[in-house]
């Protein structure tokens, strides 16, 4: 039976690069999460997702569209705006994901109906900002399933990656909520 419920709750996402810092050991109190989308919705839901993600690990977050919204495309090309609003959050580490190419094409059909590319793909870095240091890196991909909205695939997309660094990096294991 646990079998059976552990190949239920197996993660869809395939994780084909992971580095961290094996001497990082210290456990951030809040997260600067950015996402390099170039769309704005993207960039939301990627944001929120992983926002989410970290608060269910008792970890505080705060999403860069809300702190800094008008950064230019890439968002990355602004580092010493990042580091300034991390300070200013009070952000001891930076979460930076960014879109890697995809199997698939954003494409219009003849009807007008756009057609999503078939997997979400990208790299997901993360930064201490005392040393102002790569502690982690993640490249990751999951594969779209026809028929499902695509925020929630995202939403468990960045739930995937959450999870996966909890357990391999810099934030730790799941908190149990007190009853």
């Amino acid at each position: 039976m646990l079998f059976l419920f552990m190949a239920c709750t197996k993660p869809t996402t395939n994780f084909s690069t992971i580095w961290k810092d094996e001497t990082y050991q210290v456990q951030p109190k809040k997260v600067l999460v950015i996402n390099a989308y170039k769309n704005p919705v993207n960039r939301k839901f990627f944001e929120d997702g992983f926002a989410t993600a970290l608060k269910d690990r008792k970890i505080d977050a705060v999403v860069s569209y809300t702190v800094m919204p008008d950064m230019p495309d890439p968002v990355l090309d602004e580092k010493v705006a990042i580091v300034i609003q991390a300070k200013e959050v009070g952000a001891d580490i930076v979460l930076i994901n960014k879109p890697l190419e995809t199997t698939g094409k954003d494409i219009t059909i003849s009807t007008g109906i756009p057609v999503w590319k078939t997997s979400i793909n990208t790299r997901t870095d993360v930064y201490d900002m005392k040393t102002y240091k790569l502690i982690m890196s993640v490249s990751a991909e999951k594969k779209l399933q026809k028929g499902k909205p695509y925020t929630d695939q995202i939403q468990s997309y960045t739930k995937d990656l959450v999870s996966m660094m909890s357990h391999t990096g810099p934030f730790g294991k799941t908190v149990s909520p007190q009853l």
